[in-house]
């Protein structure tokens, strides 16, 4: 089991809380909507992904409001070692910190600015760290980053502290400060039922809401749909813009004869197709096994060489077969970890 950082929200804002197993509360930019940040922090060596509640307890340093959008702060997590427990971490343990899907760091960690992610003070109250830099070998050392994890390991402790102090950042602006997406809303029933198809509709506004906060070349839009489509239901004013600003841009399209199909399932091609066409059509040699519709081969591939999309073990990507949730989920999340900025 792995400890959970986690927001609650009481009276529209957000207060960050140290529990056993914390749970994170978000809000959206528009609107004030219910939530949960998850976020991890696990021993990547262990199988089962066990973490150090043993020794170690976790105290949550800030107590920010956080809402949708672009350098979001989470605060900081500050873990200390038990009472009692004369060494709560040892050199050479590693910590996996990773964010939930909807969320990704400003940038990627890497080993030149991950003191951005993680912090470990010389003293506290009065109390010498253990986790102390000494001549070669830094307090804590940089194993691995992804957008939205970084993985450490403790690379020096000195015997004469008198605690374990490491502080988890989410705080520093460009780094890891955090994008944060309405995809959150819906990740974990995705994840729970990871089996079901979506809708074109639900994808769309699914897409909108990843994409058009965070890419400056999209807007939304005030022109009606209603022009354009003629199966659409009532949509909130919301909806509506964003959806008109996708399809106005090119990157979502109808039906001949000014059908949308908004309960229709949508498909592999369709979908990836949307995501694709927000970047130059590669090439049109094959990417996958199995032939590609025309009129979507171009922006799949596309989608592909960026590493949004992957096919099948046995190397088809099935156009035709409807998305699923976990699908969706992980195509729209990797779309979101693209405008996470690598170094």
């Amino acid at each position: 089991m792995s400890i959970l950082l986690c927001l609650l929200k009481r009276n529209n804002r957000l207060f960050l809380l140290a529990l056993m197993v914390l749970c994170l509360t978000l809000v959206p930019v528009a609107a004030w909507a219910d939530g949960d940040i998850k976020i991890s922090i696990a021993d990547p060596d262990k199988p089962d992904g066990a973490n150090y509640e043993g020794t170690t307890v976790y105290k949550v340093l800030e107590t920010p409001t956080v809402i949708y959008g672009e350098n979001r702060a989470l605060g900081t997590l500050r873990v200390t070692g038990k009472e009692g427990i004369q060494e709560p971490l040892r050199q050479g343990n590693k910590i996996l910190v990773s964010l939930p899907a909807g969320l990704s760091y400003m940038q990627v960690p890497n080993a030149e600015n991950y003191k951005n992610y993680v912090q470990w003070p010389e003293t506290v109250d009065g109390m010498k760290n253990q986790i102390a830099d000494a001549p070669g070998a830094p307090g804590v050392k940089f194993i691995a980053g992804t957008p939205r994890s970084i993985t450490l390991e403790v690379g020096n402790i000195d015997q004469n502290g008198e605690n374990v102090f490491l502080d988890i950042l989410f705080n520093k602006e460009d780094f890891s400060t955090v994008r944060v997406s309405k995809l959150l809303d819906i990740a974990e029933e995705y994840q729970t039922h990871p089996a079901e198809e979506v809708t074109r509709l639900d994808f769309v506004k699914i897409y909108a809401d990843v994409v058009i906060p965070f890419d400056g070349s999209l807007k939304e839009s005030d022109e009606s749909l209603t022009g354009n489509f003629s199966d659409l239901p009532e949509l909130t004013a919301k909806e509506e813009q964003a959806i008109s600003g996708l399809i106005h841009s090119g990157l979502v399209a109808g039906y001949p004869g000014g059908a949308f199909k908004p309960e229709e399932k949508i498909t592999r091609a369709e979908a990836v197709a949307m995501v694709g066409r927000l970047f130059p059509e590669a090439e049109q040699r094959p990417v996958f096994k199995d032939k590609l519709p025309g009129w979507a081969v171009g922006h799949i591939n596309g989608a592909a060489a960026r590493g949004l999309v992957i096919g099948y073990p046995d190397g088809t990507f099935r156009a035709d077969h409807t998305i699923i949730k976990s699908e969706a989920l992980a195509l729209l999340q990797r779309l979101l970890e693209s405008y996470c900025s690598p170094n």
